[in-house]
């Protein structure tokens, strides 16, 4: 009798187990395609936008930043560092803090483009920068033109939707995490 409950147990147990794998599985897979659906639809804008994707030393994707704001704006999302090739190198979290004419909401996809180690590594260390901006978003266009925080770094954005109104300056603020 103990060992039909012991065993009982263990069935349950690995049952169970191999469920939560497969949820989380699906899950990941879920989310590499959100990744890879958002690198595409820069890459169909133009070949331009294909060469950086194949020649960066390094890129981070943002698939949706959400921004709001009347006249103090906040923006956020979380995105994912890939390596020349598409290695995905690791976890990158971005808050955008600004002041200025703006109103409305609106969210938007962001690749922010490396074309050397160096500015990656100053990215991954220093994580901020600062950002003047004017935009007008009628719930939805393209992507928008380069903007070069620094030497070596390209961003490009697209409007995924909302309506804001924007000429504003501020801060982004990065943090990078390796992925082990």
């Amino acid at each position: 009798m103990c060992k039909k409950i012991l065993l009982l147990s263990l069935i349950l147990f690995l049952s169970t187990a191999q469920s939560r794998s497969k949820n989380m599985f699906e899950e990941e897979k879920a989310e590499n395609l959100r990744y890879n659906k958002t690198i595409r639809a820069f890459m169909a804008e133009s070949k331009y936008m294909t060469d950086l994707v194949h020649k960066s030393y390094a890129y981070v994707v943002f698939p949706s930043i959400g921004k709001g704001g009347v006249i103090f704006g906040y923006a956020s999302g979380e995105g994912r560092a890939f390596m020349r090739g598409g290695i995905w190198a690791g976890n990158v979290s971005v808050s955008q803090y600004s002041f200025g004419l703006q109103v409305g909401g609106q969210a938007y996809s962001e690749i922010i483009f490396f074309d050397s180690r160096e500015a990656f590594e100053l990215f991954k260390t220093d994580g901020f920068f600062n950002s003047t901006q004017a935009s007008l978003v009628p719930f939805v266009s393209g992507i928008s033109g380069d903007v070069n925080f620094t030497e070596g770094v390209q961003v490009y954005t697209s409007a995924k939707g909302g309506f804001m109104l924007d000429a504003s300056t501020g801060a982004q603020d990065f943090e990078y995490t390796q992925r082990r």
